[in-house]
């Protein structure tokens, strides 16, 4: 039975769909502002081209351009690539391509992932070759490297190399017919394409429609990129490539970028590194997880709309107006460093809060609720000025982290008999009435946390989750970090856990005033803020 195009297409989604792991291929197509674009002259565009068009130094690849509010190109997981390529190789039906002509370019309007692919085999860059280390400043993590040779060592074992099929000779040829025959195919075979007639107008309104089917853009990235010139969006866009990549920010004067570029780059640290691998092996986890760039300009957004005191993340996103000098991004990023220093890092208003503790499920998963929750009540504090909540909590402070080790299975099944539109919302009053609940009493019963989630009952009546069986990832990640927990260094002055990579303070026992030296008997490592708000006052007071 033949295929239709649509139905090609959406099988290939589906099989990335089941790939947790996607390429980052977004350096092999550059972007372009689209709203500058003026379309041209009339004139005759062919119907199809060749892969040399495009590949290398070919002229046509000069030419393509992404328009500046596509998505990344990051959605395809290495079995995608390789089967694309396959595809290609084995003279198999690939979609057309769809483009749009402007007096300067020729944009890519459907097709940037399928070009991409085919790009990334040929020069040999699946996200870490010579044009991405370029396209990301040189900063590319470990896991995009990781993913990137996994997706090489696939297509290779599938289709082989392009550059092996570049140098067979007439003698290979005549002794392999396969091959000969994929080589024919390779350089002779053309993609086709469809061209959008119209204004710039006209070829942003079809991007929007054909990405409504096929491969659906999430409603998050709609909504990012129909809002593209707004601070959320550039600020997002900003912080989860760390200031590297595409500049979206490129219309603000020099000053303005570069301040956009150092405040991502240090959020990015805070929130989302290092990166991590699974099972976990050691206790220094990111904030906010290692998701991927879809799913952490997701929480960017949340992230956003909490520090700005917004429950609906989406409505405080429409409310904003397109930011044109490039103040409004930078008023933002400043605001959530605010919140993010408060949280982790070494300024001395750091809580150095420990992801294990306040971030992590009992199974070593990032929770988003978690995260968000207890951001919340950060910025609730930072945004009211309210500088009494944090010696409160720092007072109850290891009382409060034991809870949440101790009882953190029974608070994510919790959530899970809550709407989860409300998830976040109940964390929030999770840590702050456990402040309040410990300034009372020293113990807290099951009961009290379930009531504190807004849920009653006992832990008996809720909804159970499901034990894996034998010793999965999450099993040998929740084993570690129940034997690591249990090891890790605390504050000597709060009892709280020491996330001692990125929020450490080395303080004095006996202070300098007083005659105490810098020596090892006399020093200790603790939190920031324990070492500048909390020492010299009665820790167990407000």
């Amino acid at each position: 039975m033949r295929l239709s195009w649509k139905m090609v297409l959406l099988n290939i989604v589906r099989i990335g769909r089941r790939m947790a792991k996607k390429a980052v291929l977004d350096a092999l197509i550059k972007r372009a502002d689209f709203a500058l674009q003026d379309s041209p002259l009339a004139m005759n565009m062919g119907t199809e081209i060749k892969l040399a068009e495009f590949i290398g130094n070919g002229q046509l690849g000069k030419l393509l351009r992404k328009p500046d509010f596509q998505r990344e190109t990051n959605h395809w997981s290495p079995s995608q690539i390789s089967g694309l390529v396959k595809s290609f190789v084995s003279n198999e039906l690939i979609p057309a391509l769809i483009l749009w002509k402007s007096n300067s370019f020729i944009f890519v309007i459907d097709g940037a992932h399928r070009l991409s692919a085919l790009k990334a085999w040929a020069d040999n860059d699946y996200g870490d070759g010579t044009a991405s280390g370029a396209f990301f400043s040189q900063n590319i993590n470990a896991s995009q490297k990781t993913i990137a040779l996994e997706t090489r060592k696939l297509v290779e074992a599938e289709v082989g190399r392009y550059s092996d099929y570049v140098s067979m000779t007439e003698e290979q040829l005549a002794a392999d017919h396969v091959k000969a025959g994929k080589f024919a195919t390779i350089f002779n075979r053309a993609l086709h394409v469809q061209w959008i007639h119209g204004n710039q107008d006209v070829a942003e309104s079809s991007f929007f429609k054909i990405n409504s089917q096929g491969t659906v853009l999430d409603q998050t990235e709609e909504t990012l990129l129909k809002n593209r010139n707004r601070s959320y969006a550039i600020a997002a866009r900003s912080i989860v490539r760390a200031g590297t990549g595409h500049n979206y920010w490129s219309k603000f004067s020099q000053e303005n970028q570069k301040r956009i570029e150092g405040n991502a780059k240090e959020l990015n640290d805070l929130l989302f590194q290092p990166d991590v691998t699974e099972p976990l092996k050691t206790l220094d986890l990111p904030l906010n997880g290692t998701a991927s760039p879809v799913d952490s300009l997701k929480s960017l957004i949340d992230i956003f709309a909490i520090i700005d005191g917004e429950s609906d993340a989406k409505k405080s996103l429409a409310k904003l107006t397109d930011d044109a000098d490039g103040q409004q991004t930078i008023e933002l990023l400043k605001r959530s460093l605010k919140v993010a220093r408060r949280m982790t890092g070494n300024d001395a208003g750091s809580l150095g809060l420990h992801p294990a503790a306040y971030f992590y499920t009992e199974k070593g998963k990032p929770s988003r609720y978690l995260f968000l929750g207890v951001l919340s009540a950060i910025s609730d504090a930072v945004r009211n000025n309210d500088k009494s909540f944090f010696k409160r909590f720092t007072s109850q402070r290891a009382k409060i982290e034991n809870t949440l080790i101790a009882r953190k299975s029974l608070i994510i099944q919790g959530l899970a008999n809550v709407n989860s539109t409300q998830r976040v919302d109940k964390i929030r009053g999770l840590l702050k009435s456990l402040v309040i609940h410990f300034e009372k009493q020293d113990q807290v019963l099951d009961r009290d946390i379930l009531r504190f989630l807004g849920l009653e009952g006992s832990a008996g009546d809720l909804k159970q989750i499901e034990a894996p069986v034998g010793f999965s990832t999450e099993i040998k990640s929740a084993i570690f970090l129940q034997t690591a927990v249990n090891c890790a260094p605390r504050c000597n002055i709060c009892g709280g856990l020491l996330h001692v990579v990125k929020s450490a303070s080395y303080d004095h026992k006996t202070p300098v005033a007083a005659g105490g030296q810098g020596h090892v008997a006399n020093a200790q490592i603790v939190h920031p803020f324990c070492n500048t708000g909390i020492k010299g006052s009665d820790v167990s007071q407000p």
